[in-house]
């Protein structure tokens, strides 16, 4: 079996090298209603390319630390920031 790899999108840049990955996924309740779950991925951005709002694929991999589990493979579709961009008025 090979090793697990999701897309999905970066939550948030925690500190230097490391990075939150949410999975949501339906789940079925006891009366039948449907809730969102999330999950989150700690992933290892030793290279720092990634920010908060980047769609990235991960890799399961050995443990890195304590929390860390989860590799960053690359960076598939960039953040739309506007902050430090000139506007002209």
């Amino acid at each position: 079996m090979g090793a697990q790899v999701l897309e999905k999108g970066v939550v948030l840049k925690a500190q230097d090298g490391r990075l939150v990955v949410g999975v949501r996924r339906m789940v079925r309740g006891s009366f039948g209603r449907l809730t969102v779950r999330t999950t989150k991925l700690y992933v290892d951005d030793s290279r720092r390319m990634a920010t908060a709002g980047d769609t990235v694929v991960v890799q399961f991999t050995r443990p890195v630390s304590s929390s860390k589990r989860w590799r960053l493979v690359e960076v598939t579709r960039k953040a739309e920031s506007t902050a430090g961009e000139d506007h002209d008025a």
